[in-house]
């Protein structure tokens, strides 16, 4: 008695097992995809600022930044207290300069611009104060001025435009600019009195 034998699937049947297979590879590529994408995606953001992203209160107190060492990128923006003049950074180059940026929203912003207020008074036509009311609201401006009694120079920069060329990673940031326009010296956070009194020395010097 003959055996039975069965005839091999023909063209147009489908084989389970090979088409799994087919599945599983198709949806193995799709997840490696999305993988590198999301790498891809982080390092992105990681690795640049976007001039719109928000500044934070500095943490702490870091010294030091890229821009020691090179010319202080020049600023024109309107002021804080008249916005019909526009005023610029290099305008007082030749002066040593201390560049602090602050807001109103920021806590030790509102304890150290009364600081910067007294010393700018005290030496008055040997260092020239200049402020930059960053990321804020210009009734915000006016009114952290008007609280700490800041009367040196101080423009308003609402859009953040000048995060990415002073590379700010939190406010307050303060700058320490000699009178050739090269930052000596670079503090992110809270500056305290007897540092901001050595780093004018250091300008002051130059």
């Amino acid at each position: 008695m003959s055996g039975i034998t069965e005839s091999p699937p023909s063209d147009g049947q489908e084989n389970p097992g090979r088409t799994r297979k087919l599945i599983f590879l198709g949806l193995s590529l799709v997840l490696a995809i999305l993988i590198v994408y999301a790498i891809v995606v982080s390092l992105s953001v990681g690795g640049s600022r976007s001039a719109s992203s928000p500044l934070v209160e500095a943490s702490g107190i870091e010294v030091g930044g890229p821009l020691v060492g090179k010319p202080a990128p020049d600023i024109t923006l309107p002021l804080v207290s008249d916005p019909s003049r526009t005023i610029k950074l290099s305008q007082y180059f030749g002066h040593p300069v201390v560049l602090n940026f602050f807001a109103s929203w920021c806590v030790p912003c509102k304890i150290e611009l009364p600081e910067f207020a007294t010393l700018a008074k005290l030496d008055a036509g040997k260092v020239q104060f200049f402020g930059v009311d960053e990321n804020d609201t210009k009734a915000g401006g006016e009114s952290i001025l008007l609280q700490t009694g800041v009367g040196y120079p101080a423009v308003f920069d609402g859009s953040g435009q000048l995060e990415l060329p002073y590379h700010l990673i939190g406010l307050p940031t303060t700058l320490f600019i000699d009178s050739k326009g090269i930052v000596v010296e670079e503090v992110a956070g809270q500056i305290t009195l007897p540092m901001l009194s050595k780093d004018i020395a250091k300008i002051m010097g130059n």
